[in-house]
């Protein structure tokens, strides 16, 4: 009885991974529709903290634009400010239903600095 039972006990725990590996595969932000995503991180190498907020939209041909905002902390009543970040992509190019190229780039300040980039994506599901 206990050896059947925990053998049905294995079985479910396998079959709940499986759903949650299958749903993790699927990320919310492939679909067209807005966005907000909030992030905390902590680096242990310079003891400070990361705290992000992230908006963005998701267009139904692909395209995107994606604004990001950080503020570092070291202490607990010393918040400030990180970075910001705007970020866009459009899907440029499409030979087969599964295969996507699509240009994006990105540009971000920081106070002591800024920057950019540009990138070229290669998507290869059949989401666009």
């Amino acid at each position: 009885m206990a050896a059947s039972l925990r053998l049905k006990n294995g079985l479910i725990m396998k079959k709940i991974n499986a759903i949650i590996l299958l749903s993790s595969l699927t990320s919310a932000s492939v679909f067209a529709g807005a966005y907000v995503e909030n992030r905390e991180a902590y680096n242990l190498a310079s003891d400070q903290g990361e705290v992000m907020l992230r908006v963005g939209y998701n267009f139904d041909m692909g395209a995107g634009i994606m604004l990001t905002n950080t503020y570092t902390f070291q202490r607990e009543d010393e918040l400030k400010h990180g970075y910001n970040e705007i970020e866009g992509w459009y899907p440029l190019f499409k030979p087969t239903d599964k295969l996507t190229i699509q240009p994006g780039g990105l540009i971000n300040d920081k106070s002591i600095s800024s920057g950019g980039a540009v990138y070229l994506d290669v998507v290869m599901t059949p989401t666009y």
